[in-house]
């Protein structure tokens, strides 16, 4: 089973699917990383390159090319955004909700993440659509209780 975890940038996607993935002995991926991996540069370089219409390209790339069955898939803050009905048919997609308050006092004006300044607005933008996912769970909880309740609601 291929698990996709979205929410927005600062949700704990990474962190989660780390353990996720280790609780449930399967591989972990973090879209982000094989992006930078392929196009050898940061995310915020591809942005300033090519722009966000450049990096969503790339990012539906690399999402559709993932070949593993069995996998938890950390994904970018908008890959859910652009790529909604395709994830929701070709895997269990979990949303991290963290209300927006939160989300700032976690990573602040990180000037690694080139959408941050118009975080508050995008937010609110994207808000609806994470809620399309499969399952939600609440973001702030501790990792691994995140864990338990997602393992939880994929045996139902």
């Amino acid at each position: 089973m291929r698990i996709y975890l979205t929410g927005f940038m600062g949700s704990g996607k990474t962190t989660v699917g780390r353990i996720l993935a280790a609780k449930m002995r399967t591989d972990f991926l973090d879209l982000d990383q094989r992006i930078e991996q392929s196009a050898q540069k940061s995310i915020a370089e591809i942005f300033q390159e090519f722009g966000e219409g450049g990096f969503r390209k790339l990012e539906t790339a690399t999402l559709h090319s993932i070949k593993a069955e069995n996998a938890v898939v950390a994904t970018g803050g908008g890959c859910f955004i652009h790529n909604t009905e395709w994830m929701l048919a070709n895997g269990s997609v979990v949303y991290l909700e963290v209300p927006f308050s939160a989300l700032a006092s976690r990573i602040g004006a990180d000037p690694k993440r080139p959408l941050w300044r118009n975080a508050e607005p995008l937010f609110a933008e994207r808000e609806s659509i994470y809620k399309k996912a499969h399952f939600t769970v609440d973001g702030t909880l501790p990792p691994e209780k995140i864990c338990t309740q997602v393992i939880q609601y994929l045996k139902m």
